[in-house]
C-alpha cells in the first residue's frame, strides 16, 4: 500500500562562477491521494544489447521494496562498495546516480564500516550540502570507493549524512531551509556525484578564499560545537570518477526508451565510466558536444522561447517555464506538476546542435495513478523564468555523455555529449 504519491526533484548546483557553488536539490509533492490496489499490469523495459565490461554497472529504475510511503518515479539506482583502509568493505545497495551534483553521500544509518573522520584544526569535518531549498547536514569520512569493476586509486572524502553523531545542524546551515536529507530518506540509501566538477564546491570553501565570501558549507565540529571552516580539495566532496586509476573522464548514462506517454513498471539500464577510453565507452556515431559554461549551464530554445538550463540525471522530471496554457494539476491550483488534458509537444534547439530534440509533457496525476516508475513525459514548472532543467525523463532512449571538467580543451568547464 502507498498512502501517498510523493515524488522528488534533486537539483544541481545554482551556479558555478570562478568559485563553484553547492549542489542543489528540491523534495516535492505530487498532486494526488494515494491508492492501495496494485499497479496495472506493465512491461517492465530494458535495453536490448546492454554494454558489459569492468567499467559498466547495472543501473535501475523501480519501486523500492523498503519505500512503502513513496513512489521513487524517475530515480536511477546503482550499487556503491566503499571500503577502509584495511580492506575491509560494505556494498550499499539503492544509491541514486546525479549527473548534476559532485561526491558520494551516504545515509549514516546505513552505513555500518567505522570510516574515519576527516580532521579539521582541533575537531573533524562537517559539511552542510546546499539544495535549492534545504540542505543535508552530515560528517565528512574518507572510504575507497568501488561502483562496478571500478575503484578509486586512494581513499576519497565522503559524506555520511543525518549522521547521529553530531549535533543539529548549525542555524548557519539551517538557514539554508528545510532539512532535505531528512526527507529525501526513505527515496535511497544515498546519492553517487557524478556531474561535470571534480569537488563539491572547489575554490570556494578552500582557505585562500576570505571567509567573507565562502558559502557555509564546511564546518569544524569540537564536541557540541560547529563553527564554518574552510575545507582544501583534499576534503572536500569528490566526484569518485576523478579518482578512478582509468576511464576517470566522464561517464556514460544509457537507458531504454519508455512508452510515451505512460510509462513503465521499470527500466533497466547502464552506467558505463570513461568515454572514448574503450571500445564500449565511444560516443554513439553522430554524437554532438555540449560545453557548459564557467556557470554550469547551456543555452538554448524551447519552443522559440531563449532561456538556458542543464541535463542532470536526478531530477525526476521535465522542470520548465511553461506558459498558463499547460494545465497545472489540481485540486491544489499552484501545483509545481503539468497536468494537460493531451500531451504537450515541445521542440528543444540547444546552442550548437544540428539538429532539435522533442519532449512530451504527459498528465502527471494520470501517470502517478498508474504507480509506475519509469514516467518519459513527467513535467513540473521551474523556479526562474526561461529556465529548463531537462531531467531523468530526458535520457530514456537517449545515451548522454557527462565530460569531466579540464578533460576536454574545448570544454574546460565539462560537457554533455548525446
Amino acid at each position: 500500500m502507498l498512502p501517498g504519491l510523493r515524488v522528488w526533484r534533486l537539483r544541481r548546483r545554482l551556479m558555478r562562477l570562478a568559485a563553484p557553488a553547492a549542489l542543489a536539490g528540491l523534495l516535492l509533492t505530487g498532486c494526488g491521494g494515494g491508492s492501495s490496489s496494485p499497479p496495472p499490469a506493465s512491461p517492465s523495459v530494458a535495453l536490448s544489447n546492454p554494454a558489459s565490461g569492468s567499467n559498466v554497472v547495472t543501473l535501475s529504475i523501480r519501486q523500492l521494496e523498503s519505500n512503502t510511503a513513496t513512489i521513487t518515479a524517475n530515480t536511477p539506482y546503482v550499487a556503491v562498495k566503499v571500503c577502509d583502509a584495511s580492506g575491509n568493505c560494505q556494498t550499499l545497495p539503492d544509491v541514486m546516480v546525479d549527473t548534476g551534483s559532485a561526491g558520494l553521500r551516504l545515509f549514516a544509518n546505513k552505513v555500518a564500516l567505522p570510516l574515519p573522520g576527516i580532521p579539521s584544526g582541533n575537531g573533524m569535518l562537517a559539511a552542510c550540502a546546499q539544495f535549492a531549498s534545504g540542505y543535508a547536514w552530515g560528517s565528512m569520512h574518507l572510504a575507497t570507493v568501488q561502483i562496478g569493476g571500478e575503484v578509486t586509486t586512494s581513499p576519497i572524502p565522503i559524506q555520511f549524512m543525518n549522521d547521529p553523531s553530531l549535533h543539529a545542524a548549525p542555524s548557519t546551515c539551517a538557514a539554508q531551509g528545510i532539512d532535505f536529507a531528512a526527507r529525501f530518506a526513505p527515496v535511497a540509501n544515498g546519492i553517487l556525484g557524478i556531474g561535470n566538477f571534480i569537488h563539491d564546491c572547489g575554490a570556494g570553501c578552500a582557505a585562500a578564499t576570505p571567509a567573507a565570501n565562502r558559502p557555509a558549507m564546511y564546518y569544524r565540529c569540537t564536541g557540541g560545537d560547529c563553527t564554518e571552516t574552510s575545507a582544501e580539495l583534499s576534503q572536500q566532496g569528490t566526484n569518485p570518477i576523478s579518482a578512478f586509476a582509468v576511464d576517470n573522464n566522464g561517464s556514460m548514462l544509457n537507458l531504454p526508451a519508455v512508452p510515451t506517454p505512460g510509462g513503465a513498471a521499470s527500466a533497466t539500464g547502464t552506467l558505463v565510466f570513461g568515454i572514448g577510453t574503450q571500445p564500449n565507452n565511444a560516443l554513439p556515431a553522430g554524437a554532438e558536444i555540449f560545453p557548459i559554461a564557467q556557470d554550469a549551464y547551456i543555452s538554448g530554445r524551447i519552443d522559440g522561447v531563449a532561456g538556458r538550463g542543464f541535463i542532470d540525471s536526478g531530477s525526476n522530471g521535465y522542470f520548465l517555464d511553461l506558459d498558463a496554457s499547460v494545465t497545472r494539476c489540481t485540486p491544489n491550483a499552484a501545483s509545481s506538476w503539468y497536468c494537460p488534458g493531451s500531451p504537450v509537444a515541445l521542440t528543444v534547439q540547444l546552442n550548437g546542435a544540428s539538429s532539435a530534440q522533442t519532449l512530451v509533457i504527459g498528465n502527471a496525476q494520470a501517470m502517478f495513478d498508474t504507480q509506475f516508475t519509469a514516467l518519459p513525459a513527467l513535467g513540473g514548472t521551474a523556479a526562474v523564468a526561461h529556465f529548463a532543467d531537462l531531467g531523468l525523463p530526458f535520457f530514456y532512449g537517449r545515451p548522454i555523455a557527462t565530460g569531466l571538467e579540464g578533460k576536454l580543451t574545448s570544454a574546460p568547464y565539462g560537457y554533455w555529449a548525446f
